[in-house]
């Protein structure tokens, strides 16, 4: 019986006990301790990393500020340039005018030429235009947020607006407009002839003062911009002057040229 006693109080090996004791608890402390030094770990070698790549970002923000600042200097450099290019070219343009016509004055048959000369002229915008017309001075909203900005689209309305009233030339911002010049958009900013203009943008329409303005409110440029100023504040003058000068095209080149009539 008494056999059976111990059996039944120890129906283990003592043995198994004490390897029990002596085993590492998986969900007990040791394992909690090992698992936070490993998050310490962790985090001392994320918390270096960042100030590693903080200590980088501050040493290269003033060679990155340099560059950005050296970069506008030759933008700035380049478009000086181009002016100056531009203004020459205008020049010589009406040098070899002025040589033109003093040749072809000679002749009848050579004054006919150079007044089809000047009209050809006129209307491609090869030469300078002055007359009456309407000046429109249009600028974002005040408070100008994405909605209050104007856009390319805006300017392209306002302009064909005042072209199908009767305009006989346009420039904006001093940019003569002809059948080569594109109104497009450049980021935040609109480009007339590829130039980047910045607002208010002041557009000049030579033509007949007594019908432009009333033809203009009642089209479709005229109203699109109309809904602009009502709807979200975009800020516009319109007034009709007496004598206005729309420049010529410095940009414009012959492309292509034809011989008429018996060689």
């Amino acid at each position: 019986m008494s056999l059976l006693n111990n059996l039944m109080a120890h129906p283990l090996d003592e043995g198994y006990a004490v390897a029990a004791r002596t085993r590492p608890k998986q969900d007990g402390r040791p394992a909690k301790t090992r698992h936070r030094v490993m998050l310490v770990v962790a985090l001392l070698v994320l918390g270096f990393l960042l100030a590693v790549a903080a200590s980088q970002n501050y040493r290269s923000a003033p060679e990155a500020e340099k560059q950005r600042r050296e970069l506008i200097t030759r933008i700035n450099q380049a478009d000086t340039q181009l002016n100056s290019l531009r203004t020459r070219q205008s020049q010589l343009a009406d040098e070899v005018r002025r040589l033109q016509a003093s040749g072809l004055s000679n002749t009848s048959s050579g004054a006919v030429l150079q007044q089809q000369l000047d009209a050809l002229e006129l209307q491609t915008g090869a030469i300078a235009a002055t007359g009456p017309g309407i000046k429109a001075v249009i600028d974002d909203a005040k408070d100008a947020d994405k909605e209050g900005r104007l856009l390319d689209v805006d300017l392209q309305q306002l302009v064909n607006g005042l072209w199908t009233s009767g305009a006989e030339a346009i420039s904006v911002n001093g940019h003569r407009l002809t059948s080569m010049t594109a109104i497009r958009g450049a980021g935040s900013a609109i480009t007339v002839d590829y130039s980047s203009l910045t607002p208010p943008y002041t557009v000049l329409a030579i033509g007949d003062t007594t019908t432009m303005p009333a033809r203009f409110s009642q089209s479709s440029g005229g109203q699109w911009v109309q809904y602009l100023v009502s709807n979200f504040d975009v800020r516009m003058t319109i007034t009709t002057e007496d004598s206005l000068l729309v420049p010529a095209d410095a940009t414009i080149a012959l492309r292509y040229a034809k011989v008429s009539g018996p060689r």
